[in-house]
């Protein structure tokens, strides 16, 4: 589908769960890679215990991490207006014995193929517009039920071509803390986002910060047995550019597992909900999900809502991740 320059700033605004511009800008940076997560409401600061939520979501649960795995995430971000405006991520996580783990993180966030025109209105082409941004994190423990971690970002972002000045790019910097408490089968996560310098695309009058925010959150295992568990999560998420823009996340998690074998033998189903509340961008609905795992491979889907006056509908997230 080709686009001209207002639709694309249009699409720009509609993406999932990105609020007002004021907020900041690299809408890349605030879509919420992780189907599991995002079919409990879009919450997983305290979850930790996948590959997503060991790096996008949390890096300081990277000190906890025991097994390599690697997830991938896709979603097309404004269904029925625009089929080739796409949201992707992959992320691997790597333990080493002694020292917590590392890994490595991809945000690909394509916004199609634009009409470009020139101040006078005459059409110059073709062009692609698109973020970027490769992601380096890293966990450790410097307690027994403590960690912390960061992660180190480049953003590279295309909404127009580069002669008419519409490329920017900037570094940003993540820092996380993930607190356990086994009696009460208890999880506190905290992750400061996205600081770093602003984006400039035509001079530094007119740079536009990072969505810099932080996410708070709890992650409670209600029910931790064979064969059924029950998780229950929320987290704060409030923006660091602007007192307005705040999300609340809120879900839960049953799941049915059968341990009793080996390898891929073992069988676990599970199904998600939660609530997703942004006054600001006007959304405020269920989400949903649900997930199903065979020995180390496991495939989650999760639903969650739009803007209530964009007439899109709910953005469907596929997962897709493996422990090795």
């Amino acid at each position: 589908m080709r686009l001209n320059a207002t639709t694309l700033a249009v699409l720009a605004g509609l993406l999932l769960a990105a609020p007002a511009f004021p907020q900041g800008t690299g809408r890349s940076l605030d879509i919420q890679p992780g189907a599991r997560q995002n079919g409990m409401g879009a919450a997983g600061v305290a979850l930790g215990d996948d590959a997503t939520g060991a790096t996008w979501w949390n890096p300081a649960a990277l000190g906890f991490a025991q097994r390599s795995a690697v997830q991938l995430t896709y979603a097309q971000l404004v269904p029925g207006l625009a089929t080739d405006v796409s949201y992707n991520y992959a992320t691997y996580v790597q333990p080493v014995e002694g020292w917590g783990a590392f890994g490595l993180g991809i945000v690909f966030l394509d916004y199609g193929q634009s009409e470009g025109v020139d101040p006078a209105g005459n059409p110059t082409g073709v062009f692609g517009s698109n973020e970027f941004s490769p992601a380096l994190y890293y966990g450790t423990r410097i307690l027994p039920d403590f960690a912390v971690g960061a992660s180190l970002k480049y953003i590279r972002i295309q909404l127009a071509p580069q002669s008419q000045s519409g490329v920017g790019s900037t570094f940003g910097l993540d820092l996380a803390g993930l607190y356990r408490i086994p009696a009460a089968r208890l999880r506190l996560g905290v992750n400061v986002q996205n600081l770093g310098p602003s984006v400039t695309f035509i001079n530094e009058d007119q740079a536009s910060p990072l969505s810099r925010n932080v996410k708070t959150g709890f992650a409670w295992e209600a029910l931790k047995g064979d064969p059924l568990g029950v998780v229950f999560v929320g987290d704060f998420n409030q923006s660091l550019v602007t007192n307005d823009f705040r999300t609340y996340n809120g879900g839960a998690e049953v799941r049915y597992a059968n341990e009793g074998g080996k390898g891929l033998s073992e069988i676990g189903i599970a199904g998600r909900i939660g609530y997703y509340s942004d006054p600001l961008g006007d959304i405020g609905d269920l989400t949903f999900g649900m997930g199903i795992n065979w020995g180390a491979l496991v495939i989650d889907w999760g639903s969650i809502p739009q803007a209530r006056n964009s007439g899109l509908a709910n953005v469907n997230k596929i997962s897709l991740g493996y422990r090795f």
